[in-house]
């Protein structure tokens, strides 16, 4: 319930109001190029309901969008490398109800499908006992490798959810040209599914376990 200062006693015909739900959001931040939207995506988790929002970055994330940028729209950050400022893997991962890796790129996808722990962002994995979700974003025809997508389904079968990339044209740096790529959904819709899986999450009285089949068509308004 909501609390008053004793100096302020209760008003008659006011009654108390329910404390807004809080939801501990982990955000694993690897260095694909559209790491540089990330702080849309933040700002539309923001808009959530008694959000609170952590930020772990790898070193080539950090090397493309600076942590202190970061740090603008999220509660706290932590990475590898020269900003670290690591609470300790065990600590970030029993702190979390929701894990999102994203944008996750094809080394994470391998880091995690086969447990390994080469950066604070996959070590902090390893540790959280729920389903985590994952955003693939990464050239198109990484996508496509068979290796990855063994991953993926690797992935799927311990339980995580792995959402589909989009098709999206994006500015290739080696080409200097824009190629097809494997790109992340809109902010507005990464918010929807997040949400969505925080309502079933309660629903189940469970921490951070991922309903399977939660991210059903009917669910997401998947229009940009």
């Amino acid at each position: 319930m909501t609390t008053r200062p004793a100096d302020q006693p209760d008003q008659p015909g006011q009654p108390d109001q329910p404390d807004e739900p809080e939801t501990r959001l982990l955000v694993g931040v690897c260095g694909a190029a559209n790491v540089m939207n990330l702080p849309a995506y933040l700002h539309a988790l923001r808009a959530l309901p008694g959000c609170r929002i952590r930020v772990i970055m790898t070193a080539s994330a950090a090397g493309i969008l600076p942590a202190t940028t970061v740090r603008l729209v999220a509660d706290e950050v932590y990475c590898d490398g020269v900003h670290n400022a690591d609470p300790g893997h065990i600590r970030l991962a029993r702190w979390a109800d929701q894990f999102l890796l994203l944008p996750a790129t094809a080394h994470l996808l391998g880091q995690a499908a086969n447990g390994l722990a080469g950066n604070l962002v996959a070590t902090t994995l390893l540790a959280y006992a729920d389903a985590a979700i994952f955003f693939p974003s990464m050239n198109g025809q990484m996508w496509k490798q068979p290796s990855v997508q063994r991953n993926v389904e690797r992935l799927r079968a311990d339980g995580h959810q792995v959402v589909e990339p989009e098709p999206a044209e994006c500015w290739e740096v080696a080409s200097a040209s824009f190629q097809q790529a494997a790109g992340l959904p809109a902010p507005r819709v990464v918010a929807q599914m997040v949400g969505v899986l925080g309502m079933l999450v309660r629903r189940s009285g469970g921490a951070g376990q991922v309903p399977d089949g939660a991210l059903g068509e009917g669910d997401i308004d998947a229009g940009h």
